[in-house]
């Protein structure tokens, strides 16, 4: 800066370092914009998320109400009506000479030891209270509904003693309509009591959690602003490591480019994890542990049993027992005919490809980016053995980086608010584990490939079972990788 600059100038060098400043930070938290906005200068929570909406109890600017809560008052609704058009089926079966005379009986001439009516006075009590309550009231507690369950089975109880059900000639239906709005009472108790208040309290905490979050992010912008404006400079860059070269070089290979690096490469390290949240602190520590785990896997040469192959060309399976996982990992081992910066770059930028040429894989997305190098992923994994395996499905943190020359890309299984698991598929379990390339030494247009496999399919198989056919999926993994990489050699030839 000069030292003849006037005022004017200063302060017009400072709005546009503050506004970089800003832009930085937006950035690194991309996902900002898709989350729930918040009001800066009043500190108000501005609008939540559309699945948000959708699973809390009550939103007071909208006056909707939760799908498992509107569910739940089409229950007590149909309460009500089934009980009715028992009673009325009842009635008609016992009348003697006419239907009328027979409702007139069991309106006008009501007793507890001859008449049904009751039941549909019970259905409509509940029907009015539990509406007022939780449709109208929209109360988050249980008390309403323990006052019409008591008050159901109380009755009921002491109608099952002094009903007549010899002057009915026994009907079958008076038994019937009893059991009937006893169970239906208990229904709506158990649905409220373990599915409505459970979820919406879940569902209510998580949005609490996610406007904290983004409020400390928001704060953390402009804090950063104004550290700029008072003078003070803060650089940003990406955490982890990338290939060498990667600054410059940018070229767009297969539909992807090489992600650039921020300009402050000297930048300490914890900076970075101070920016971040804590959400995403945890996300990036659990991503370097399978890194960490994976090269201390690559690193141990005792203790593998061979499982199946001969030659490292068409790839040669090992495992071992860990006792930590309480089941085998396995280890492929291959050698590939392209460069292993290629391969990295084609299983690490272009997973979400993956199922096109993987027949293995149904489905592969990102859920959220963390960073330039790790990223939670979702993945749905194709039936197997004619069906008898149903498709399973995982999600993973995933992490990609190079060491010492060594590419890696690896990945664990973790636990995402936003992707709970899905009632049509099972959730399966990765542990730490993941793919290694390196050059061979005596040519470096082909690499050495070795994939740790740590999983668990969960579900009703044995994992014993399990463990057989992992040798024959993995090889067949290498397969269609082998394609893949022929695939990439023609269109780049060409």
């Amino acid at each position: 800066m000069s030292i003849n600059m006037n005022e004017e100038d200063m302060v017009r060098t400072s709005t546009n370092r503050g506004a970089a400043s800003k832009s930085a930070a937006q950035t690194i938290y991309g996902s900002l914009s898709s989350s729930s906005s918040v009001s800066t200068a009043n500190g108000s929570v501005g609008h939540m998320s559309r699945t948000e909406r959708r699973m809390c109890g009550w939103f007071p600017e909208s006056g909707t109400m939760s799908p498992v809560r509107r569910t739940f008052c089409l229950f007590v609704t149909f309460d009500l009506i089934l009980t009715f058009i028992l009673w009325v089926i009842y009635t008609q079966l016992i009348g003697d000479s006419s239907v009328w005379e027979a409702f007139t009986k069991q309106l006008a001439g009501f007793t507890i030891k001859s008449s049904l009516f009751d039941t549909v006075m019970l259905a409509a009590m509940r029907f009015t209270f539990l509406l007022l309550g939780y449709a109208l009231l929209r109360l988050n507690h249980w008390w309403v509904i323990a006052l019409t369950t008591f008050l159901t089975c109380g009755y009921l109880l002491a109608k099952c003693f002094l009903f007549n059900f010899k002057d009915n000639n026994n009907n079958p239906l008076s038994y019937v309509v009893l059991i009937i709005s006893f169970v239906l009472a208990w229904a709506e108790t158990w649905f409220l009591d373990f599915k409505v208040i459970p979820v919406e309290k879940k569902h209510r905490d998580r949005v609490n959690h996610s406007h904290q979050y983004v409020s400390e992010r928001s704060r953390l912008i402009g804090d950063s602003e104004q550290g700029v404006m008072s003078g003070e400079d803060h650089e940003y860059y990406s955490p982890l490591v990338t290939p060498e070269g990667s600054d410059d070089e940018g070229e767009h290979r297969s539909g992807f480019q090489t992600p650039r690096r921020g300009h402050s490469r000297q930048a300490s390290q914890s900076s970075v994890t101070s920016i971040l949240g804590a959400r995403e602190q945890d996300f990036v520590r659990q991503a370097r542990e399978a890194m960490d785990i994976t090269l201390e896997m690559m690193n141990l040469e005792d203790g593998w049993k061979l499982q199946v192959g001969d030659n490292l060309e068409n790839g040669i399976v090992h495992s071992q027992y860990f006792k930590k996982y309480n089941r085998k990992i396995f280890r492929l081992q291959a050698i590939m005919n392209m460069d292993p910066k290629r391969i990295w770059e084609e299983l690490a930028y272009g997973t979400n490809n993956s199922p096109q040429w993987n027949p293995t894989l149904v489905e592969c997305r990102t859920l959220e980016t963390i960073d330039d190098n790790t990223e939670i992923s979702y993945n749905i994994a194709a039936e197997a053995a004619g069906g008898l395996v149903t498709a399973r499905d995982f999600v993973n943190v995933r992490c990609w980086g190079v060491r010492n020359g060594v590419y890696l890309s690896c990945a664990c299984g973790t636990t995402y608010a936003d992707m709970p698991p899905q009632k049509k598929y099972v959730r399966g379990e990765n542990g730490p584990g993941g793919i290694v390339l390196k050059a061979l030494p005596d040519d470096s247009s082909k690499s050495e490939l070795t994939w740790f496999l740590n999983s668990s399919l969960k579900g009703w198989i044995p994992q014993s079972a399990v463990e057989q056919g992992l040798s024959g999926f993995l090889l067949d993994y290498l397969k269609y990788l082998s394609q893949r990489l022929e695939e990439i050699r023609e269109e780049e030839g060409s």
